[in-house]
């Protein structure tokens, strides 16, 4: 898999247009349907993506990559730009305020320093037993605060990465639908642009139920968008 990675490479590093770019984004691909997914591997199709011109595909890239990345400032940068004016991103939750620290960490990374603490908290409980009971008592109720944190943090991104579908418009001015049918009457007022994201509400057929991030509903067709 290492070399398929490095080609990956050398076909972006050679490529002079956007089908060569795309052809780098399509081994990064193969790279992930074979169950090698990382912060690393969606970074580098993201990039590829968007040398090629396909901006929303790049930004669907760039989401999935933070989950494993979230302090890169490179992956921030790109996706910065990415953004552009691809029209209004969703607003941060209130319970992204409370739980500030849930961007520090990676998704996995909040799991393993859940049981690490969860380990400690027990390990510490039992020596207090035997060994300066009080001082090991405020450390073991300190890893146990973590802990929970921690889990709470955890469990929300379970729910915000695995329970949720995103998805990206790649298609400009995509007129969304009040139904599943290119029959019903225009959604909003104005058409969808390329870059523009979304929470998948429902998939019916062929067609998205959409909630973009002021909270408008719509239908739009599943060749006009890719999901993650």
């Amino acid at each position: 898999m290492y070399a398929k990675f490095q080609a990956a490479q050398e076909r972006f590093e050679q490529a002079n247009d956007s089908a060569q770019f795309l052809q780098a984004a399509a081994i990064y691909q193969e790279i992930l349907d074979a169950g090698v997914v990382s912060g690393a591997v969606f970074y580098n199709q993201g990039n590829a993506f968007m040398r090629a011109g396909e901006k929303g595909r790049a930004i669907a890239c760039y989401r999935q990559a933070k989950r494993y990345r979230p302090r890169d400032p490179y992956l921030d940068a790109n996706l910065r730009f990415a953004l552009g004016n691809a029209g209004a991103t969703p607003p941060k939750p209130v319970i992204e305020y409370i739980l500030f620290w849930c961007d520090w960490v990676s998704y996995q990374g909040k799991f393993n320093i859940s049981l690490g603490c969860a380990l400690a908290t027990f390990v510490i409980s039992v020596a207090s037993l035997f060994v300066k009971p009080q001082l090991l008592k405020r450390a073991a109720t300190l890893a146990l605060c973590l802990t929970v944190a921690f889990a709470i943090s955890a469990v929300y991104d379970w729910y915000r990465y695995s329970h949720l579908k995103h998805g990206v418009m790649i298609n400009d001015e995509v007129v969304a639908r009040k139904g599943d049918s290119e029959t019903y009457q225009p959604a909003f007022t104005k058409s969808l642009d390329e870059g523009t994201e979304f929470v998948v509400m429902e998939q019916r057929g062929g067609w998205l139920h959409l909630r973009l991030a002021g909270g408008q509903e719509g239908w739009v067709a599943s060749t006009d968008v890719t999901v993650y």
